[in-house]
């Protein structure tokens, strides 16, 4: 699916444009290996991402002093969004400058040896071909400059509004209960019940965070590759002009299921891992 994603963001004529139509149709053209292409850096850059962000974001969180259990005036629950919101966005910030390198080289990596339009950029870039990441890193750094590492860092930093979203959306629906309560209608076993809901939340917040902020996304990818040279703002019009406002959603069905499912098991793990720990420890779990 991310590799369906990639691709539908980056070529403009690919078809079928709908990503598992796409999936068998690259299984078939290219083999199962093409799927799977740059998972091991895709793989490395998930789990720098989402260490950097959550240890950021809580550590933040931790040391905010905000009191989380006066959450039933609207001063407070504004204060709590607000508190969720800053510590997400500052989390996104560094997040981004730290990994944004290990990105490029993903990107670039997925690319390799596709066919059309990616292929025909490549060929005119007159790029060599990436071994792996640290090679990657290496000669993008020699041939490119290290500037190129940091390529799409712009909208990338505008792009710290989608985790920023999502985790003050999973918050909100967290303290909320109303996903708890629902599902407790009809389910008598509370450990089930929290197994749902965490994994509920955090597909549901990823869900209005990708749809918010996905034509940034398209934007990103392009910039990653190395194919765009012009401004965020003419990249834009760009799109719009070539392929019309759908082409700032190109992927997205693809990206939905994709992110959905793995938020809503990132969260359900996490959930579960982190009081686990907290139990072991025999440390109280701050109510949030």
């Amino acid at each position: 699916l991310e590799t369906a994603r990639t691709r539908l963001q980056i070529d403009p004529d690919l078809k079928p444009r709908s990503s598992l139509p796409l999936v068998e149709v690259i299984r078939k053209k290219e083999g199962l290996g093409a799927l799977y292409r740059g998972w091991s850096s895709l793989v490395l850059a998930l789990f720098l991402t989402n260490f950097t962000y959550f240890y950021i974001f809580h550590g933040l969180r931790h040391h905010s002093n905000i009191d989380t259990a006066s959450s039933d005036n609207t001063n407070s629950l504004l204060g709590l969004l607000a508190t969720d919101l800053g510590c997400a966005s500052v989390a996104g910030i560094m997040t981004v400058l730290f990994t944004n390198p290990f990105w490029v080289v993903n990107t670039r990596l997925k690319l390799q040896g596709v066919p059309g339009h990616s292929s025909r950029e490549i060929k005119k870039l007159k790029r060599p071909m990436y071994r792996g990441v640290l090679h990657g890193l290496t000669i993008i750094w020699k041939d490119e400059g290290l500037r190129a590492l940091w390529a799409g860092t712009a909208s990338s930093l505008l792009l710290v509004s989608n985790p920023a979203l999502q985790f003050m959306v999973y918050e909100a629906l967290k303290r909320s209960d109303v996903i708890h309560i629902w599902l407790s209608s009809f389910i008598s076993t509370t450990t089930t019940v929290l197994s749902l809901q965490h994994l509920l939340n955090g597909a549901m917040a990823k869900l209005v965070a990708t749809v918010v902020t996905y034509p940034l996304q398209v934007i990103q990818t392009r910039r990653r590759a190395g194919f765009v040279r012009t401004s965020i703002t003419r990249q834009f019009a760009d799109i719009v002009q070539g392929s019309g406002i759908t082409g700032l959603f190109r992927g997205l069905e693809s990206k939905l299921t994709q992110t959905c499912l793995t938020a809503a098991l990132m969260f359900f793990v996490y959930e579960h891992l982190s009081t686990a720990v907290f139990a072991i420890a025999g440390v109280a779990q701050k109510q949030r």
